[in-house]
């Protein structure tokens, strides 16, 4: 039975999961590399928790959560009551190995090992731990108090019993899990935004369409929140680059988007550098203003028959269910429906057939 719990790393997402694990009724252990981080984040995590039950969002008082939350500087054997480990530190595989080789010497031998990776292997991180068995990745989406999804996934010796706690703890956080049965790049969720992100990227360095074609195309004729350039604005180029880089790397065939690395390179990184497919004044986000005109000049299965054809493949290797991957688009990526659901609406034969144009334009395999 889990009770306490412990966060390594108190960044965004670090202290974010800690206040939504504290809030969950469990106590929770906080750690990071200094006091002065570990502060900065409980005040971050006081002013959330008094939003929260300013909005009456809260079964309990701020305080009465707050006071759930310890803090510790390093990994400290104050860690070694914990029955699941949720780390939580930058994307950077050594610095997780060595984490988790740490928490090995300290924590139970039943304690679960769990990381918030959002693109390296768990089987790569888990190597760094003798009871590889106990680790398991739960991929939890920025920012954690307010996104509903997590993606639970298994490593090469993830046992039932690891996966299965971790999914039903995740449910105890009032979140909703999607189980991913094999360690591949990238996971579920981004995985199909990658595909349609990559492929957006081919039409344009191609000159099939422009980036406000294809943004206005996602925007009004496959109802997303966000043009797809836009949205790469808004995560970062820079990031998006990094991780399509490091998923082509371990496997993922995919277009190579030459567009991003040299942005990247520019400095051209999207809302936080104030221009990167379009311009930001003040470095803070404002909706594009795309016209509804520019939708009809592009074919709109040219951006989702990739991410319709990666789904199918999921299914088919055994690594998602069709509930989870239309769950985890929905939660994850703020699809309006989901990617078997524009399957159904667009048809097979359309699909299949704008797949065969995709190929011819790219020269690309990964289409059929």
């Amino acid at each position: 039975m889990i009770k306490n719990v412990a966060v390594i790393g108190a960044g965004t997402m670090g202290h974010g999961i800690a206040e939504v694990v504290a809030i969950a009724g469990y106590s929770v252990y906080l750690s990071d590399v200094s006091q002065e981080i570990l502060n900065n984040a409980l005040e971050k995590i006081r002013w959330s928790l008094g939003k929260l039950y300013e909005k009456g969002q809260l079964k309990e008082s701020d305080k009465t959560i707050i006071d759930r939350i310890r803090t510790t500087v390093g990994i400290t054997n104050e860690l070694k009551e914990v029955d699941f480990v949720i780390e939580a530190v930058p994307e950077k595989l050594d610095l997780k190995r060595q984490i988790f080789s740490r928490l090995e010497e300290i924590v139970a031998d039943t304690t679960i090992l769990s990381t918030n990776t959002s693109s390296l292997p768990i089987t790569e991180i888990a190597s760094a731990v003798r009871r590889q068995e106990r680790v398991v990745g739960t991929h939890f989406f920025n920012p954690p108090v307010i996104m509903q999804l997590v993606e639970v996934i298994r490593g090469n010796r993830t046992s039932d019993n690891t996966l299965n706690t971790a999914y039903e703890f995740i449910k105890t956080l009032n979140k909703k899990p999607i189980l991913v049965h094999k360690d591949v790049p990238g996971f579920v969720v981004n995985r199909v935004l990658l595909r349609i992100i990559t492929n957006a990227c081919m039409l344009v360095e191609k000159n099939i369409a422009d980036y406000r074609t294809v943004d206005a195309v996602a925007r009004y004729k496959l109802g997303l929140p966000m043009g797809i350039f836009e949205l790469v604005d808004y995560t970062g180029v820079d990031v998006n680059y990094y991780v399509s880089s490091a998923m082509i790397e371990r496997g993922f065939k995919a277009y190579q988007c030459k567009i991003l690395e040299e942005m990247t390179k520019r400095g051209e990184l999207g809302v936080k550098s104030g221009k990167g497919f379009y311009t930001y004044p003040s470095n803070r986000y404002v909706k594009v203003n795309l016209s509804p005109d520019l939708a009809e000049k592009l074919n709109p299965l040219y951006l989702i028959a990739p991410a319709i054809k990666e789904a199918n493949w999921m299914v088919e290797e055994g690594i998602a269910s069709k509930e989870d991957i239309d769950l985890g688009v929905k939660l994850g990526l703020n699809f309006p429906k989901g990617i078997f659901d524009y399957e159904r609406e667009f048809g097979k034969e359309n699909v299949t057939r704008a797949l065969e144009e995709l190929k011819r334009i790219s020269g690309e395999e990964e289409y059929l």
